[in-house]
């Protein structure tokens, strides 16, 4: 399994669309947070907080993370080097794993090299209030299940298509659906029994609570129920490849 996130991670950088993506992230967040006249312009706020970054970046964490892992199972399975590896004496699970720890390590470089704005932040003392280490430790672990899942839905749309470029506009279109749209069909409901319900099986809520330094055993139990989820039928199409392909079965 090991081998395999290692794998992944090499094959990342090695082929320059990690550089790319990771240097991408980071200058559209710098430019947002630091630059821009916009909403999100943490020195236009006068707080000395990552709240900008923390609305930020589950966003761009949509086409990064889609991208990082659309050829995850897309390019095995288009070379043919996805039946090598079902071949050897590796379970379905330590495949699943191993891409799917690949993901969260490149996630998790991405969300390390973004504390650059918090080091910055912490130099400018903005306002009178000192930063909120508490809250600002909550979002980034927030932001960590976010990618979690998101790495989640990658791994499952790249086993869906050969395709690439099918693979990540459907694991964009699956994060889209499962961090917002669900918040934005139980809004249209506030008053009805169902508003709670959306508001629960999407991320946004579960999410926000983190990002606010609130951090319950709910939330938590959401996000690796989800991605236990994802992944079991991440497991489950891999195991309907294999058979299609009169692999035996492990």
């Amino acid at each position: 399994m090991l081998t395999i996130t290692r794998r992944e991670f090499f094959l990342f950088f090695n082929s320059g669309i990690g550089y790319l993506s990771m240097g991408i992230f980071l200058t559209i967040n710098t430019l947002f947070l630091w630059f821009f006249d916009t909403n999100f312009n943490i020195i236009n706020s006068g707080f000395a907080d990552l709240n900008s970054f923390f609305i930020l970046t589950p966003w761009l964490f949509m086409p990064l993370i889609s991208a990082i892992i659309m050829r995850s199972f897309s390019e095995e399975r288009r070379m043919g080097t996805l039946e090598l590896l079902l071949t050897k004496p590796l379970g379905l699970w330590q495949i699943i794993l191993g891409k799917y720890l690949g993901g969260i390590l490149l996630m998790s470089i991405a969300l390390v090299s973004s504390i650059v704005h918090l080091f910055a932040l912490n130099n400018f003392k903005l306002g009178d209030i000192p930063i909120d280490w508490g809250a600002t430790f909550s979002g980034f672990i927030g932001l960590l299940f976010v990618g979690s899942i998101f790495v989640s839905i990658g791994i499952l749309s790249s086993l869906l298509s050969k395709n690439q470029a099918t693979a990540f506009m459907l694991a964009f279109l699956l994060c889209f659906v499962q961090f917002f749209l669900w918040k934005g069909i139980g809004d249209l409901m506030y008053d009805s029994e169902s508003y709670n319900f959306f508001n629960q099986i999407g991320i946004y809520e579960h999410y926000l609570s983190l990002q606010q330094g609130l951090i319950s055993v709910k939330d938590i139990v959401y996000f690796i129920g989800s991605n236990y989820i994802l992944l079991y039928l991440s497991r489950q199409v891999l195991l309907k490849i294999k058979n299609q392909g009169g692999f035996r079965k492990y």
